[in-house]
């Protein structure tokens, strides 16, 4: 038999957790059809002569839902390895949506997900293809996509399109919730990988208000699983607060009989060592039957932001006069006042009190402060010279407390001065814990969303580079595993994720030696100019999707090669 492709002499890891082995990969017709040896020649062959060969990466949390119709290739996913990607993470996404509501999607997406409005408006236009959550599958697959894409149908577009604005301001009737209901299932059987929802109080929307999922009660979340369970197939994705609701996970999956995967677990979110409470619950949950599990990240969160949109402050009641400000003199009137300067040095230190911002007790104080300490600046075009310092450092130079000293490079520079501040997630030991917990899944690679702030989307290159080769913490057949096969099972991708004669080739070669993801680099090229931070790969050498080979970072489709991405639909949908 002769191959479309071979991949030769290389180590293959198939993601599994199996150990590695030399041997060869045949492919024809998108498919695997020989693994270990591969005798036939083929039209193309590629020498794996000292790389790893591995499934493609399957990244469980991604908000591509409105990328994806300017950018097929779906950056920066592929070139980190990652050829699966599951879309509509949190509840969030861009269909269903009546066309009289979709400039409140599109602001609810650039205030919750940080998605540069003019971006959205000039790619998507006023004549979106789809009005329905299946309509938008099929417009998905008749573009196409560079990489495979699962999509989820989320609590925030459903509750917009039943209720229109009021899915902001109240409570759903009745006939509301089963208008959703309806939605869900239809979305379910058209091949919804997973129903989505947040009611995380960080998740505000347009004009300040909450999101639509935040204003549902637990009788609509109930409701809603069950539409989930009448389809009997799919995940539940549950974007919950700070403190774990672990009963509420447990509602949403015995009213629908499936899985529930919660974001996130993340080291130092509730206090040192608090995570394993959550770990602990977790195991107690999975020996009962009950598969929940709860979503891990291997790099710190860290955002940056300027104070034209300062999102790491929005939770704080201070802050509310800054969100609801029209424009950047009432920002600046704001900044410059005395009073706010006050409070906002007080809350920092933790003795406001005013608000509850540090609710959490002392040690989640201690953490907030932490993050504050390692905060740097990093741009300031009045003072170049202090990019990449520390605000704490700087501050202490020049006699003032860390609040002002930002407020007032901020007002100095017309708020375009940047600062990057770890949240969460930072601290190594509590990090390697709950990797290394058989009962976490890795995700929140957060891919499309928060595009100016963060990009984590590379976290696959990162977790084989720092925590396999720098740290050893696993091995690569563990790592590459968290990556493939473990991701792909929580989420039933069932022909993903593994490296397996007759499954669809989705291969990523790359060099054990060299692989991780680059320092960030802020471009501009998004619609509209609009600015996003990416990192660039090394040490990832091929990636194949459906047989076909993905062309390097940056370079579009070769002429007359056909996207090979697939929308991956549930397996009863077909």
């Amino acid at each position: 038999m002769a191959y479309d492709l071979k991949i030769t002499g290389g180590t293959i890891v198939d993601g599994s957790g199996a150990p590695g082995y030399r041997g060869d990969v045949g492919i024809r017709d998108g498919r695997i059809v020989a693994l270990g040896d591969a005798p036939d020649a083929a039209t193309r062959s590629i020498d794996a002569g000292g790389l790893t060969v591995a499934p493609g990466f399957v990244d469980i949390h991604t908000h591509y839902d409105a990328q994806v119709f300017w950018d097929p290739m779906l950056t920066i996913s592929p070139w980190h390895g990652v050829t699966s990607v599951v879309m509509g993470s949190c509840g969030f996404g861009i269909a269903p949506t009546r066309p009289k509501d979709r400039g409140l999607i599109l602001r609810t997406l650039e205030r919750v997900e940080a998605m540069p409005l003019t971006a959205l408006e000039a790619a998507l236009g006023d004549d979106w293809p789809f009005e329905s959550f299946p309509e938008y599958l099929g417009a998905l697959e008749q573009r196409g996509t560079a990489i495979n894409v699962g999509v989820m149908i989320g609590h925030t577009p459903t509750r917009l399109y039943v209720m229109g604005e009021a899915a902001v301001e109240r409570a759903a009737t009745e006939d509301e919730i089963r208008q959703m209901q309806d939605i869900v299932r239809d979305g379910m059987k058209a091949g919804a990988i997973a129903f989505a929802t947040s009611v995380s109080p960080i998740h505000i929307g347009f004009d300040g208000k909450p999101i639509p999922s935040r204003l549902a009660g637990i009788d609509e979340l109930r409701a809603l699983a069950r539409a989930v369970g009448d389809v009997g197939r799919g995940v539940i994705h549950y974007n919950g607060a700070r403190e774990p609701l672990f009963d509420q996970y447990l509602a949403m999956h015995e009213e629908s009989g499936r899985p529930v995967c919660w974001t996130a677990l993340l080291a130092g979110q509730l206090g040192p060592g608090r995570h394993r409470e959550s770990l602990q619950r977790t195991r107690d949950l999975l020996a009962a039957g009950k598969p929940i599990y709860p979503q891990v990240a291997c790099r710190p969160i860290v955002s940056e932001f300027d104070f034209r949109s300062p999102v790491v402050f929005d939770t704080w009641s201070l802050f509310r006069p800054v969100r609801l400000a029209k424009g950047e003199a009432e920002l600046l009137a704001i900044y410059r006042d005395p009073g706010f300067r006050r409070d906002f040095r007080e809350e920092v230190a933790g003795r406001g009190g005013r608000d509850g911002d540090f609710s959490g007790g002392r040690d989640e104080g201690e953490m907030r402060r932490a993050s504050w300490r390692l905060t740097e600046i990093s741009y300031c075009e009045p003072h170049p010279e202090l990019v990449g310092r520390r605000v704490e450092e700087v501050a202490a130079e020049r006699g003032l407390p860390p609040t002002d000293l930002i407020l007032d490079l901020a007002v100095e520079s017309n708020l375009r001065t940047r600062f990057r501040m770890p949240l969460v997630n930072f601290q190594e030991d509590e990090v390697q814990e709950l990797l290394s917990d058989p009962n976490t899944v890795v995700g929140l690679g957060d891919g499309g969303a928060h595009l100016s702030q963060l990009c984590d989307a590379c976290y696959a290159t990162h977790l084989l580079g720092y925590w396999v080769r720098e740290k050893g913490a696993f091995s690569l057949e563990q790592g590459v595993h968290m990556l493939t096969g473990r991701t792909a099972e929580i989420f039933g991708i069932a022909d993903r994720g593994l490296l397996k004669t007759g499954r669809p080739a989705d291969v990523v070669v790359f060099d054990p030696a060299t692989v991780g993801a680059g320092p960030l680099e802020r471009v501009y090229d998004l619609p509209a100019g609009a600015d996003r931070l990416i990192s660039r790969p090394s040490g990832i050498h091929t990636v194949v999707v459906n047989g076909t080979v993905l062309p390097p970072p940056g370079e579009p489709m070769p002429a007359g090669t056909k996207l090979p991405g697939q929308v991956l639909r549930s397996a009863a949908a077909g």
